[in-house]
């Protein structure tokens, strides 16, 4: 195999290029593939909402051009068993897949931890002292009223040249972490990061940042941040110089409560004696689209996230901050959660030192509420005003948040109370009856979030359903209707590999025939994506709205359920090669106990006349189901 040169850059990001036969894997050693997608940004975005997942989690470019998040190489048990639990918890892509990696080329991207000049911990107790250069660090716990202020002294040939303390953080054994890094890049030395956790269930971390300006020691006050992380230094712009990332506070409890709370980034920088934030220079824009994307792969794990007030304000914030406003605010009018209990206000008049006087609020709706917060933040200017969009500049933004430095915002008024809720396009599915009752399977993402539900027999008028149990793990739901069933499954639990077997359904409805599509193929393995011994592998065709359908033997017995087919746009990254007719059926023993629990048992025996495939088409139709979820 072709080697590539080796390049290193000790750059945080940066790519770095290996031989090419260092990413194929042989024997039981694998790559997971989490996603792929065609752009760097995305994937190190999807990356970056693993890097505490997986420590091997890194971007890597196939020889298509498409990126891959992957992890590993690892012995396949061990990848697999952490993917079963991811999977479980809805942490992962169900289309995460294994890989040997031979179409990988090069690394582009992979976390690494900050290289701080030095850093330890004070954890109450004894003195702690470390030497930097030609200092030594000092912290210590000061006693007063039952509690134990931290105190950072600053040493120098024996003698204490500065010294600091952090009163607000006074707690029973006190507490504080170091660091000494370069913040500004003008600096002939590093900076010494001092902060203390003051405790309590969502606060908060307290920093002094201590310098020396012209042979002059100074402590500047940083931000005090919710949580016990405080600022998160990273060298964004590879300059040699660390920024401060952290969250914009001001979202917490603004729209919802802390938990369903989501902020977007905030990125400051030290200049001289002050905290700059930089967040809108154009440096970070790559940055900041990266940290969108890991938002929106967590949503798409979480698909309730998007009707959560909580998340869409930040989300927002987010999109604000990378020029695509509007888009998102017209799509959020349509998702918000209209019948929130979290009361949100805004006050009547100018704020008096960050407090409205009292009796001035008044109560709005989210839109109000979040387009009044994002001016006010700065975000987006004020509606109506227009501004010009920054040029590309190397100097540090101000301080203050500059309406300047955004995109041109159209004016889109807020809506002044909850506006109904846009229609919404139904998805639809395939199901079968299961009993004489009326009872019909269908996957469980099928009817998911669905205000209501009915289902269409073949020739026939639609009619209501509703769930009657649910099992998320193998993808299946049963449904209860008013119907007689004229004809219902009978169900063969064992299946062979290479039998022939056929699916019937009603996939892609608006362009498709109404009537139902029966395709033939085989069982082409007898276990799924990663040997999940839950399904089966087919080649008959699928397309969406087959899920759900039946599939079924030569005899009419149905086999399994058919359940998904393999993304070919994620697959591409990790193989090199679209895959084709690579689909999948949930096994019919998962089927039989989930009906079992539900005391359904469907036909006694099964049948064992080989059917011709017009016959066999007819059979699955007169079973089968349209399921339209609205």
């Amino acid at each position: 195999m072709r080697f590539l040169s080796l390049l290193v850059l000790l750059v945080f990001g940066a790519p770095v290029y290996v031989s090419a036969n260092e990413f194929a894997q042989n024997g039981d050693r694998r790559w997971l593939a989490v996603a792929s997608t065609r752009t760097e940004d995305e994937a190190i975005g999807i990356a970056k909402a693993y890097r505490f997942s997986f420590a091997s989690i890194r971007v890597v470019q196939a020889s298509n051009g498409w990126y891959a998040v992957v992890a590993g190489p690892e012995g396949l048990a061990s990848l697999r068993a952490k993917r079963e639990q991811m999977l479980k918890s809805g942490s992962i892509p169900k289309d995460s897949l294994f890989s040997r990696g031979d179409g990988y080329v090069r690394q582009v991207w992979a976390p690494s931890k900050p290289l701080f000049d030095l850093e330890f911990k004070f954890e109450g107790g004894r003195p702690v002292s470390r030497r930097v250069g030609d200092l030594v660090l000092t912290v210590l716990g000061r006693a007063t009223d039952g509690t134990t202020i931290p105190v950072l002294r600053v040493l120098q040939d024996s003698r204490i040249v500065f010294q600091t303390e952090i009163q607000e953080s006074a707690t029973p054994s006190g507490n504080a972490e170091v660091r000494v890094l370069r913040l500004d890049p003008s600096a002939s030395e590093p900076q010494i990061v001092f902060s203390s956790f003051s405790g309590g269930a969502h606060c908060c971390t307290v920093t002094r940042i201590v310098t020396r300006i012209a042979g002059q020691w100074r402590a500047i006050d940083g931000r005090t941040l919710d949580g016990d992380a405080g600022y998160s230094p990273e060298d964004i712009d590879g300059d040699g110089a660390f920024e401060l990332v952290s969250i914009d506070n001001s979202f917490l409890y603004r729209f919802a409560s802390y938990a369903d709370s989501h902020a977007p980034t905030r990125i400051e920088r030290l200049v001289g004696d002050r905290i700059v934030d930089v967040t809108r220079d154009p440096r970070f824009q790559a940055y900041l689209r990266q940290d969108l994307y890991r938002q929106e792969h967590w949503a798409a794990l979480q698909p309730e996230l998007w009707r959560r007030n909580g998340f869409l304000g930040g989300w927002l914030a987010a999109k604000a901050l990378v020029g695509q406003f509007d888009e998102a605010w017209s799509r959020m009018t349509g998702l918000y959660e209209r019948n929130s209990d979290w009361t949100m206000t805004i006050c009547s008049v100018a704020e008096q030192d960050g407090k409205c006087p009292k009796g001035l609020e008044r109560d709005v709706d989210f839109p109000t509420a979040l387009r009044h917060h994002l001016e006010t933040t700065g975000y987006i200017p004020p509606l109506g005003r227009q501004v010009t969009p920054p040029k590309a500049s190397t100097t540090v933004a101000p301080s203050a948040p500059q309406t300047a430095a955004l995109p041109p915002v159209q004016a889109n008024p807020p809506p002044s109370s909850p506006q109904p809720a846009p229609e919404r396009r139904g998805s639809t599915g395939t199901g079968f009856f299961a009993s004489v009752s009326g009872h019909v399977v269908t996957n469980a993402h099928v009817v998911t979030d669905c205000r209501a539900i009915r289902i269409r027999p073949s020739g026939g008028a639609a009619v209501s359903a509703r769930i009657v149990a649910r099992d998320a793990v193998n993808d299946l739901a049963l449904l209860e209707t008013e119907v007689k069933a004229a004809k219902f499954a009978t169900i063969r639990s064992t299946a062979r590999l290479g039998e022939s077997v056929a699916v019937f359904g009603f996939p892609l409805s608006q362009v498709l025939a109404s009537s139902g599509n029966f395709t033939l193929g085989n069982i082409t393995a007898l276990a799924g994506i990663g040997d999940d011994t839950r399904f089966l592998q087919i080649s008959a065709p699928v397309q969406p709205g087959n899920s759900g359908g039946p599939l079924l033997d030569e005899s009419g017995n149905v086999i399994g359920v058919v359940t998904s087919k393999l993304n070919a746009l994620r697959t591409i990254a990790a193989t090199g090669d679209v895959p084709q007719n690579v689909n999948f059926a949930i096994r019919a023993s998962a089927l039989t106990a989930f009906l079992e629990s539900r005391r359904i048992t469907g036909g006694n025996e099964t049948k064992t006349v080989k059917l011709s495939p017009p016959d066999l088409a007819d059979e699955a139709n007169a079973m089968s189901v349209q399921v339209v979820c609205e």
